[in-house]
This record gives structure tokens, C-alpha cells and sequence, in this order.
């Protein structure tokens, strides 16, 4: 385990290097553009890209996830049948997309969502062509030329739209930008991937990885409809302001979340499948995974749902202050959706696609029964639904993920508790300091710094007086520590 130990460290400090540069360029686009832009030019997008997420679950049938799961037993022939699909399943939803442009616009009733829907569609043609070389970066475990790739994509997102958006391009901002940093972050993982493409053959092996990439591929569609559908309900009964509301509620509050997992999940996953023959490494890696995710991310979604309002006005300025509700709706359900999230990557693995699928189409059905029933009350009841779902569904979809891996639920419990009870506590203590900060409500400045001292010196007390706590989170801190020297 220490070689996979090392070469995870390794890849974990330079993949989350990079997701942090790319959280800093996301958040400065969510600034300037909240300036620049209008919540029915944020809806437009919001509206199409719910419909065009759909037709993204058939991206690459699953086969960048097959290849990571192979390892080291993918051979040249098998990646490059691989790329080939990938181009040709790339083309036919460009194809599809483009074709229901129209449809998108009726079921919208929004007439600019047609066009914006053809421009879109290029991107799956774009993504399709890196799409394999992206993930024998992964699957070798070469971490920093992806992570190059990706960064290079979303700096020039962020350039196109903004410059755009600037010259009054509205919605338009949004989509060439998209199409840009998607064709940069493609073409540069392509000469960075040391795969290098042969003609199609003919090879029994593929076969088995597009039985595995099919269930990867059903997950992500029955996935779609609870990671979508509170979009296009939205849209539909409540109009683009309400969708626009709601839609920046949730992707600032995606910034934690995919930002930290994102990267994590690269890592470990590659990690893991080395592992998934040596159950006691395994189980040891997830609960080291597990701690370290918890205790990052758990005390920062619970500092941004007691300062919410500071956030809020500070990123997006006054006239947004209606999401500060949805935000903090949402904050409570992101407060434990990055480690749940680790029950996936434990399923896929372990080689058990089955399973995986299995838990998709629980979530499925739950999530989205919660959206229908929280719609009545607007974009705050839909997110209402969703928490109540979430925590609902906890204990079941980590009981079927853990079965037959040597994990089991105290592992889990073990592995949250203390950042969890540290990060309530601390929460907690703000809301309570929050009385003495009426005099300076209008410095949001002053009162941020002030609930950000709050929550940590309490976060920190709870830590040392939880037992072996000091232990614990010295491990945890020594562990970023060596994966920042390395």
C-alpha cells in the first residue's frame, strides 16, 4: 500500500492545487458576471443545460470509467477502440441535441433557448475527443497533466465570457465561453495523454468494458433526473428570475462541494482500484478518505450557511439576497453530500457496476418524488425536498455500497463524527454571537471577519475536546502538510 499511498499523495496535492485555482477563477467569474449579467441571462442557460445534461449521461457510455477501472490490464488495442467510441457517441449527440433544439425552446416557451441549444451542442463532438486521453491520465496516475489541461479550460471560460459579457453579449457570454474552455481543456489533453490512437480492431475484451461502461452509463441516467429535474420544474412553472435564483443558490454552493470531491474522487478512485483486491488497505484508504474529506469540508459548508448573507452580498451584491434562503436550504444538504458521495467510488471500484446502478435508481426515485411534492412552494420548497431526501437515504445507500468490502457503517460514523459535532458547534456559536453584530450590519466586511473568527476558534475548541480529537486532527493536518512538501 505505500507506493499507492505516495503516488495518491502525490497526485491529491497537485490535483487539488489545481481545483483550488480553479475554485478561485470560478468565484471570480461568479463576482464579475453577477455585475455584468442578469438572473434571466443565468436562466436561459440553466434551462438548456438541464435538457442538455440529459443527453450528456450518454457522453461516453461509461468507457473513461471502464479504462480507470481496467488498470493497469487495459492494453493499446482496447484504449484505442476505446477513443474511437468515443468519437463516434461524441458526433451522434451533437447530432441529437442539434435536432431538438426546437423541442427545448417549446418546452421552455423560451424562443432564445433554441439557438443557444445548437451553439451548445458542439461541446459533446469537443469533449468526445478527449474524453479517453483524459482518462489514461487518470488511470496512470499522471495527475498534473490533466490538471493542467483543466485549468487551462477554465481560465479561458472565464476570459471569453467575461470579455463578452462586457460588450453586452448577455447569454451569449455564457455559451462561447463554455465552448471554449471545453475545446481548449480537450485539445490539450490530447497532446499531453500519452495514449497514442490505433485504427479500430476487433477485441473480446471490449466487449466487457462496454457491459461495465452501460451500467455506469443507466447510473448517470436515472442519476439525471434528481441532479436536473428541480431545473426543469423550476423553469417550467416558476419562470427564468425563479430558476436564476435558485440555480446560482446551488452552483455557489457546488463550489465546495465539486471542488473538493472533484479531485479527491480523481485520486482515490485510481487509488482504490490498485487496492480492491486487499480488503483491509481498502477499508483503511476509505476511512483516511473519508477523515480528511469530513474535516474539510464539513466546517466550510457550515461557516457558509451561518454567513450567508455576507456571502451572498459580498459575491453576488445586494440585488441577489432573495437566494440567501435557498442557499442555506441547500448548505445543509452539502454538509454531508462529500463524504456520502464516497459510497460511489467505493462500488465502482470494487468492480461491483451492479450495486452502482442499484443506488442510482433509489436516489432516483426519492429525490425526485421530493422535488415534485417540495414544487407547490417555489425554488425554496424544491430545495427543502431535496435535504429531507438526502438524509433520508443515508443510512440505506451506504448499507447496500458497503457490502462485501470489509467497511462498515461505524467506519463511516467514526470517520464524520468529530468534524461534524465541531462544525455544528461552531455554527451554532456564530448564530449566537450574531446579536452583538447588529450596530455593523451594514459593514458585511466587519461581520464576516468577525463570525469567521467565531467559527474557528469554537471549531478548534471542539476538536481538542473531542477524545483522541487533538490526535486525530494532527494526523489530518500532517497529511495536507506532507501532501503540500511533496
Amino acid at each position: 500500500m505505500g507506493d499507492i499511498t505516495k503516488r495518491s499523495i502525490r497526485g491529491g496535492l497537485v490535483t487539488v492545487g489545481a481545483r483550488m485555482v480553479i475554485v478561485f477563477i470560478n468565484l471570480a467569474s461568479t463576482v464579475v458576471l453577477a455585475r455584468l449579467l442578469t438572473p434571466d441571462d443565468f436562466g436561459v442557460l440553466a434551462m438548456v443545460l438541464s435538457v442538455t445534461a440529459f443527453v450528456g449521461v450518454f457522453r461516453d457510455f461509461g468507457l473513461s470509467t471502464a479504462s480507470v477501472q481496467r488498470g493497469a490490464q487495459l492494453g493499446p488495442v482496447e484504449a484505442s477502440n476505446l477513443f474511437w467510441l468515443n468519437v463516434l457517441v461524441g458526433l451522434a449527440l451533437t447530432a441529437i441535441v442539434a435536432a431538438a433544439a426546437p423541442a427545448v425552446g417549446w418546452l421552455f416557451a423560451a424562443p432564445q433557448a433554441v439557438p443557444v441549444t445548437l451553439a451548445l451542442s458542439l461541446s459533446f463532438a469537443l469533449a468526445g475527443l478527449g474524453n479517453q486521453h483524459a482518462a489514461t491520465l487518470q488511470r496512470l496516475m499522471l495527475f498534473h497533466r490533466r490538471a493542467l489541461a483543466d485549468i487551462v479550460g477554465a481560465a479561458l471560460t472565464l476570459a471569453v465570457t467575461v470579455v463578452l459579457a462586457f460588450r453586452g453579449g448577455a447569454y451569449w457570454s455564457l455559451v462561447w465561453g463554455a465552448l471554449a474552455g471545453t475545446a481548449a481543456t480537450s485539445l490539450l489533453t490530447v497532446a499531453l495523454s500519452p495514449l497514442r490512437v490505433q485504427r479500430p480492431r476487433r477485441d473480446p475484451h471490449t466487449r466487457d468494458l462496454l457491459r461495465f461502461g452501460g451500467h455506469v452509463t443507466a447510473f448517470e441516467l436515472v442519476n439525471y433526473f434528481h441532479r436536473n429535474l428541480d431545473n426543469v420544474l423550476i423553469g417550467r412553472f416558476w419562470g427564468a428570475e425563479a430558476l436564476g435564483l435558485y440555480s446560482r443558490a446551488y452552483q455557489l454552493l457546488m463550489f465546495p462541494i465539486t471542488n473538493l470531491r472533484a479531485p479527491i474522487n480523481a485520486v482515490a478512485f485510481s487509488a482504490m482500484v490498485h487496492l480492491k483486491d486487499r480488503p483491509q488497505d481498502f477499508r483503511a484508504y476509505y476511512c483516511k478518505v473519508s477523515f480528511l474529506l469530513a474535516m474539510v469540508s464539513m466546517p466550510l459548508v457550515a461557516f457558509l450557511a451561518v454567513a450567508a448573507e455576507e456571502v451572498i452580498a459580498l459575491l453576488l451584491g445586494s440585488r441577489w439576497m432573495e437566494v440567501v434562503p435557498i442557499f442555506q436550504v441547500l448548505a445543509a444538504t452539502a454538509f454531508i453530500q462529500p463524504v456520502a458521495s464516497l459510497r460511489g467510488l467505493v462500488a465502482l471500484s470494487a468492480g461491483r457496476s451492479g450495486d452502482y446502478l442499484k443506488l442510482g435508481f433509489i436516489n432516483a426515485v426519492a429525490v425526485c418524488t421530493a422535488f415534485a411534492v417540495g414544487l407547490p412552494w417555489g425554488p425554496l420548497g424544491v430545495a427543502t425536498g431535496y435535504g429531507i431526501a438526502v438524509y433520508a437515504l443515508l443510512w440505506p445507500t451506504l448499507r447496500l455500497t458497503f457490502r462485501g468490502t470489509g467497511i462498515c457503517m461505524q467506519d463511516f460514523g467514526r470517520s464524520v463524527a468529530q468534524s461534524a459535532a465541531a462544525s455544528v458547534g461552531a455554527g451554532g456559536a456564530v448564530l449566537l454571537a450574531s446579536g452583538l453584530l447588529h450596530p455593523f450590519q451594514h459593514l458585511a466586511v466587519v461581520v464576516l471577519g468577525f463570525k469567521l473568527l467565531v467559527f474557528f476558534l469554537t471549531w478548534l475548541l471542539f476538536n481538542l475536546l473531542w477524545p483522541q480529537g487533538f490526535f486525530r486532527l494532527r494526523s489530518g493536518f500532517a497529511a495536507l502538510r506532507q501532501m503540500r512538501r511533496r
